[in-house]
């Protein structure tokens, strides 16, 4: 009888052992450990932060090249299709000192929705929805220091897009806030999109982050959408956006240190969208996706819209590869 009992007992613990292994990739916290995860969120994100980490990398490298100065036009063409022309003596130093020789020249084109998350630019422009032809990043450098370009002087930027849009305007990116990408107007005399029948050509004095881009309709209802998360996925750890599915169009949601929730800016009512959670717990990643559609509640113009999410631990190769689909 005893030897029975025993048997039972030892069954019993591997069946109860084989079902917890099912909801080990989700995280979760042990509330009497002293060394349990960290629900704590913060005013101020430092470079030591498990969010900083995952943002690096998530990056894209840029694409490397380099042109000569001088009294020639310089021209870069990238394998993935963007092409950037440089007029004649068209760099100085960041004291404005002309400059001559080589000058090595870093490119990124983004076209697809995931590769936007992974370079963290969302398509927003003052908490309003942006729909994007592609985003262009440019950064010249000679021996390592950054370059400008010269008083008057534009470059030639060409790429191919599908569909292509009348619609698109220039915005440059605005780096000021860390915590918060965002594009703005480029309104500077000279500055345009000329759409053509493959895509688009760009003429900037602007370098860094350079977006063709346009409002999509505001007029409609709007929705906030809020993620619903557990408590260990804070602003220190975390990054969330949203998605939509039938636009190149994403927004950043943005950690509230008040509320504890990450919200996104506007998006249009009646949209299909995915909510999208990439976070970092100690050595692990987590990610988790939702897809849904936006509501706004009959009578009203803005309401705030919550979808859940439950991040499970993910390879970051897994993470990636989903992102390359969107």
């Amino acid at each position: 009888m005893k030897r029975k009992t025993l048997l039972y007992i030892l069954a019993s613990g591997a069946l109860f052992l084989n079902a917890c292994q099912k909801d080990t990739d989700i995280f979760v916290p042990d509330t009497g450990s002293l060394n349990g995860p960290d629900t704590s969120w913060y005013s101020v994100i430092t470079p030591t932060m498990p969010v900083v980490a995952v943002k690096s990398s998530l990056a894209i490298p840029s694409y490397a090249d380099s042109i000569q100065i001088n009294n020639n036009y310089a021209r870069v063409n990238t394998p993935f299709g963007l092409q950037c022309n440089f007029p004649p003596n068209s760099c100085v130093s960041s004291t404005g000192q002309p400059i001559t020789g080589t000058v090595n020249v870093e490119l990124v084109l983004l076209k697809k929705k995931g590769d936007i998350i992974r370079m963290n630019t969302p398509t927003t422009s003052n908490g309003y929805p942006l729909v994007s032809g592609g985003e262009v990043f440019i950064r010249l450098k000679k021996e390592n220091n950054e370059v400008r370009l010269a008083p008057n002087v534009s470059i030639q930027l060409k790429f191919n897009d599908a569909p292509v849009s009348t619609q698109m305007r220039l915005f440059a990116g605005d780096e000021s806030n860390p915590g918060r990408f965002n594009w703005v107007p480029d309104t500077s005399n000279g500055n345009l999109v000329t759409p053509n029948t493959q895509g688009y050509e760009v003429l900037t004095n602007h370098l860094h982050w350079i977006n063709c881009d346009y409002f999509y309709g505001t007029s409609g209802p709007m929705v906030n959408i809020s993620a619903d998360l557990a408590a260990y996925f804070t602003n220190a750890n975390t990054l969330c956006f949203t998605v939509l599915r039938d636009y190149r169009m994403v927004s950043g949601m943005y950690g509230d240190v008040t509320t504890r929730k990450f919200a996104s800016g506007r998006i249009p009512s009646g949209k299909a969208i995915t909510v999208i959670v990439i976070s970092k717990q100690g050595n692990d990643y987590f990610f988790g996706y939702q897809n849904t559609t936006t509501v706004t509640p009959a009578g009203t113009i803005n309401s705030v819209q919550s979808v859940q999410v439950t991040p499970v631990k993910t390879s970051l190769a897994d993470i990636l590869h989903y992102l390359d689909t969107l």
